[in-house]
């Protein structure tokens, strides 16, 4: 079951990089979602795996398909001359920033905890802990978020819908 949410997830996002149509990167990233849900799942934590598909697949896609909509920013552009050199340069360097990035997590402190430990598997996300994290210790952060979500949308209608 790994092998197959790691591959829903990982050509989930390929297929979000390459595609060049937004809606459908759009709904690429919401394949990838849906696999890092399913992952969750299988680390035996289904509250952080619901709360991906309702926050991510739900609420910020939704967002996002709205405003490519109602801004009509959804048009290709023409492409460009091809720049062979560029194109092996940038995978050059992808290569050396995955390979850093590797190393670094491999020598960070929680990846030498779980080598020590013999890869025990951290406590499960809990309703409760979700929300005495939000509501106790971030609640000024989380009302913040709040409004400038509703600003945002606020403002998208007003620039779209010029006579209200």
């Amino acid at each position: 079951m790994f092998l197959a949410f790691a591959l829903i997830t990982l050509l989930g996002a390929l297929g979000m990089l390459l595609q060049k149509n937004i809606i459908v990167a759009g709904l690429f990233m919401v394949a990838a979602f849906f696999g890092i849900a399913g992952l969750f799942v299988l680390l035996a934590n289904p509250v952080a795996a619901a709360l991906q598909l309702i926050v991510y697949s739900g609420a910020i896609m939704v967002l996002v398909l709205f405003v490519i909509m109602m801004l009509s920013s959804h048009e290709e552009e023409a492409a460009q001359a091809s720049h062979p050199i560029q194109r092996w340069l940038s995978l050059l360097l992808a290569l050396a920033l995955a390979a850093g990035g590797v190393k670094l997590v491999m020598a960070s402190k929680g990846v030498q905890m779980l080598a020590s430990r013999g890869a025990a598997v951290p406590p499960a996300v809990t309703l409760q802990g979700v929300g005495a994290v939000l509501f106790e210790g971030h609640l000024l952060g989380f009302e913040v978020a709040g409004l400038m979500l509703l600003a945002a949308m606020v403002g998208a209608v007003a620039l779209t819908k010029r006579n209200l």
